[in-house]
């Protein structure tokens, strides 16, 4: 792994376990270097990782900054995205159709979002889920194989989430979301009964572990009709 992917990790890892609290000022970058051996170049892409995922800020004239964050607050809001479909509708029948299942190496982009090396391997899997057996969402996912050892098929027919969590014993940390809408492929089309030139609405969402690592990269796509989005947001 790069240098500065091994500096964006364990910084990630100390803010998480508080060593860095929310609010603290980081050490001058030239202490970073001293403290990183490694030059300037490294340590700033290795603050951009975490300047990119939310967890530090810059601010002109005064220095890096830890994210004021309560995080017991943020896990209440985005449980429902953590916990997974299965957890988030118990009432409801799920079902999970495989389209793809699939082991490939990463290329440039795959590497960048997973921040892993190109030509490691990853998981390919898409999957319609549906809800009381109408279509909810076409997701697509890729996961690094050695922090999701052994992947089966009966696991993606019930629940990823749960064999990471009970099966691995893995704690899931955090996820970062980004909402966009694309036009329709014959993907969307042909699962989510979408017609030429209507919208799909797509969920990005990365996802750490405790210790930082990111174990996930899913693109969740909606029928336009049936998305809804809702959040929290409070005056500071």
């Amino acid at each position: 792994m790069a240098k500065y992917r091994d500096i964006a990790n364990d910084i990630r890892n100390k803010i998480l376990n508080g060593e860095y609290a929310y609010g603290q000022k980081l050490p001058y970058e030239y202490v970073l270097c001293v403290a990183y051996r490694c030059n300037k170049e490294t340590m700033k892409k290795a603050l951009d990782i975490l300047v990119k995922e939310g967890l530090i800020i810059r601010r002109r004239g005064a220095g890096t900054f830890v994210k004021e964050y309560d995080y017991d607050y943020a896990k209440s809001v985005h449980t429902m995205t953590l916990r997974g479909l299965s957890d988030r509708f118990k009432d409801k029948k799920i079902t999970n159709d495989i389209i793809e299942f699939s082991v490939l190496p990463a290329d440039e982009t795959l590497a960048e979002k997973l921040k892993i090396e190109v030509g490691d391997f990853i998981y390919h899997i898409i999957r319609l889920r549906s809800i009381d057996e109408k279509p909810y969402l076409l997701d697509i996912t890729y996961m690094p194989l050695n922090l999701i050892p052994n992947l089966k098929v009966e696991h993606l027919k019930t629940s990823i989430y749960d064999y990471i969590q009970n099966t691995l014993k893995l704690k899931i940390q955090s996820c970062h979301l980004t909402i966009h809408a694309e036009l329709s492929t014959s993907l969307e089309q042909q699962y989510l009964h979408l017609s030429p030139n209507e919208p799909f609405i797509e969920e990005e969402q990365i996802s750490y572990l405790s210790s930082g690592a990111i174990f996930e990269y899913t693109l969740a796509r909606h029928h336009y009709k049936d998305f809804e989005f809702s959040t929290i947001v409070l005056e500071n």
